[in-house]
């Protein structure tokens, strides 16, 4: 009798420790969540800042807790690394006028959609026509640094990815 006071007694604790672990998952979860729901938050009032101060922004979409964003001013690049909702690094690098994406060349269709992929969004305010372009292309990040296209616009994107280092993922060659 005694041997089975024990053997329920450990079976119950082994029960409370069990859903213990479940529950300490279930607030890293969430708080995990939290984190990206805030770095996106984040991301995108910087998004709306940039654009409001620089007249161009242009991001990929964040991605967990981290997300990149640029903007062109004065032949200039100037790229905001973010990391948990707070800036993790600032860069800068010489760009000439001919080399910023420009989406007003964007046509539609010259890049199909696919799924479960980042999203490239980035906005333009022409002063002179007092209008404002923006653009979302759904991408695959890592498909698009190992692949050509045709598409202008999303083969500046690509050039641009690679050569100013704006999404960190290994570049597989393929001829």
């Amino acid at each position: 009798m005694e041997n089975m006071e024990k053997i329920s007694r450990f079976i119950i604790c082994g029960c409370l420790w069990i859903l213990f672990l479940l529950l300490l998952q279930s607030c890293k979860s969430h708080d995990f969540f939290h984190q990206v729901a805030k770095n996106s938050k984040y991301t995108n009032k910087l998004y709306k800042k940039y654009l409001k101060t620089y007249g161009n922004a242009s991001m990929i979409d964040p991605e967990g807790t981290s997300s990149v964003l640029w903007y062109y001013d004065k032949n200039k690049i100037h790229i905001t690394d973010i990391n948990r909702a707070k800036i993790a690094s600032k860069k800068e690098y010489n760009c000439n006028s001919d080399s910023v994406i420009n989406i007003r060349k964007f046509k539609r269709g010259c890049y199909s959609e696919c799924i479960d992929a980042e999203g490239f969004k980035s906005s333009f305010y022409d002063v002179k026509e007092d209008s404002l372009y923006e653009i979302y292309v759904c991408l695959d990040i890592c498909e698009l640094k190992s692949k050509e296209t045709d598409c202008p616009v999303i083969k500046q994107l690509r050039e641009h990815i690679i050569k100013y280092k704006l999404w960190e993922v290994e570049v597989v060659s393929v001829k």
